[in-house]
């Protein structure tokens, strides 16, 4: 404790505070970041997946699809997981489909926080 004292009036209090104020920033920056590059390449994989199953219909890129769908259940947001879960779903529903499209495409921007 006898240490601190110094230490505070050599480098002062105001130094001190604002240099963990900006590590503590630049390390909600990081990972805003690394969660950012987690979503996007879970978003690509889907995407690419899904693009890959419609045109093939294959066992293979079905399976690949269900891997991704499983990658962003981890790391996507109730919205992004809703509409890639009626996407499945509706298979059938051409009118259904194209909703869930426009919802996964405007739930994806959001969490993104890409504008249109």
């Amino acid at each position: 404790m006898s240490q601190l004292i110094p230490l505070l009036t050599a480098f002062g209090l105001g130094s001190i505070v604002t240099a963990l104020v900006q590590a503590w920033l630049s390390r909600r920056s990081q990972e805003d970041e690394r969660r950012f590059k987690e979503k996007q390449a879970a978003y690509v994989g889907l995407l690419e997946a899904y693009h890959r199953a419609a045109v093939e219909g294959s066992d293979e890129a079905a399976k690949a699809f269900a891997y991704w769908q499983m990658r962003c259940e981890l790391v996507a947001p109730e919205p992004v997981r809703d509409a890639i879960r009626r996407i499945v779903e509706t298979n059938s529903d051409r009118a259904g489909r194209d909703a869930a499209h426009e919802d996964l495409k405007t739930s994806m921007r959001a969490d993104l926080r890409i504008t249109k």
